[in-house]
């Protein structure tokens, strides 16, 4: 009865985890964990971790919420200039763009798509390596902004 019971959590745990993050069970990415330093503050986040082609290119593609305290981390092998759009994003989205150090050099924010306009497309002025995504406003509404460390763990 024990190992039935390990078993089932085990394999309702994904679908946990995709529940809490707002995702739908089809749609499970790496998880993790960052940790967000400035200025003696601290935060830790849940996130999905799209570190592959195809991860990336679905993000949060077609949610129809995110945790409020839950993010994405885009994680890129080399340092470049990062493009993103909201094509079929729902949820408005605050970015940030961070260094290979963890730097936070950028936060921009982003607001979902309207049917029938052009979708914008917004680029990183710097070389980055990961981005993270979180509910628009988050950043600020913690106290962090730029300059902050994100360290996934």
């Amino acid at each position: 009865m024990r190992s039935i019971s390990r078993i089932g959590i085990l394999c309702a745990a994904p679908l946990l985890w995709a529940l809490l993050m707002g995702a739908s069970a089809a749609q499970i990415f790496e998880r993790g964990v960052v940790r967000i330093t400035q200025e003696g503050r601290e935060a830790v986040l849940p996130v999905e971790i799209a570190n592959t082609p195809e991860a990336r290119a679905q993000g949060l593609m077609g949610r129809e919420r995110l945790g409020a305290n839950a993010g994405m981390l885009f994680v890129y092998e080399d340092d470049a200039r990062r493009f993103f759009w909201m094509k079929n994003t729902l949820i408005p989205l605050s970015l940030a763009f961070i260094d290979k150090r963890g730097e936070v050099l950028e936060i921009i924010h982003l607001q979902p798509h309207r049917p029938g306009t052009r979708i914008p497309s917004y680029r990183s002025r710097n070389k980055v390596r990961r981005v993270l995504e979180v509910n628009q406003g988050w950043f600020l509404r913690n106290g962090f902004g730029l300059g902050a460390r994100v360290f996934l763990e």
